[in-house]
């Protein structure tokens, strides 16, 4: 399967609350579900993300027909309540659950690094990702395997400020908002 990742821009938010509804079943029973709100602070998150670059972060994958099978958001200016550590919070991992278990797997690895690289991008030396998820083992796992400290369905990560990417996304080509 091709597919490539990006900037997603409000015309994407229709896609984006598709997906949501897809997966929608992993929050019923927690949250009274309202695609509104939902689409509301999607929407604010791509308006911020165009015109800051740095507060929000929400990618999208699309195959060769143009058809969302996953997307991200991360949330920046958060810090921990325990120092002065400035944290990029994970919002929304989504996958099409319709897609095969290895086509899954590969785009949440492909978020964690979109993640790291953001992190690194803005220098925010803390990523924090959780999990409302049924079943969280194997999202978990991958973030351990990247390095994260898994404490309950919570996955924390000191970032390698050191090094700084030179692009978030693998196609060179594309443009940073807020540029």
């Amino acid at each position: 399967m091709n597919y490539k990742w990006n900037y997603a821009a409000p015309a994407d938010s229709q896609d984006i609350m598709d997906l949501n509804l897809l997966v929608k079943f992993e929050v019923d029973d927690i949250f009274d579900f309202n695609p509104n709100v939902l689409a509301h602070h999607i929407v604010s998150a791509l308006v911020n993300q165009y015109y800051t670059g740095k507060t929000d972060l929400v990618a999208a994958a699309r195959d060769d027909n143009n058809r969302l099978l996953a997307y991200t958001w991360v949330r920046t200016g958060e810090y921990s309540i325990w120092g002065t550590q400035e944290v990029a919070s994970v919002r929304m991992a989504h996958v099409d659950p319709n897609l095969s278990v290895r086509q899954r797997v590969n785009l949440i690895d492909d978020m964690i690094v979109l993640w790291e690289r953001f992190a690194q991008f803005h220098n925010i030396p803390m990523l924090y990702s959780n999990s409302l998820r049924h079943e969280q083992t194997a999202f978990l796992k991958m973030h351990q395997r990247r390095g994260f400290i898994i404490r309950g369905s919570n996955a924390y990560k000191k970032i390698d400020l050191s090094y700084k990417p030179t692009k978030l996304f693998d196609d060179p080509t594309q443009a940073t908002p807020a540029n």
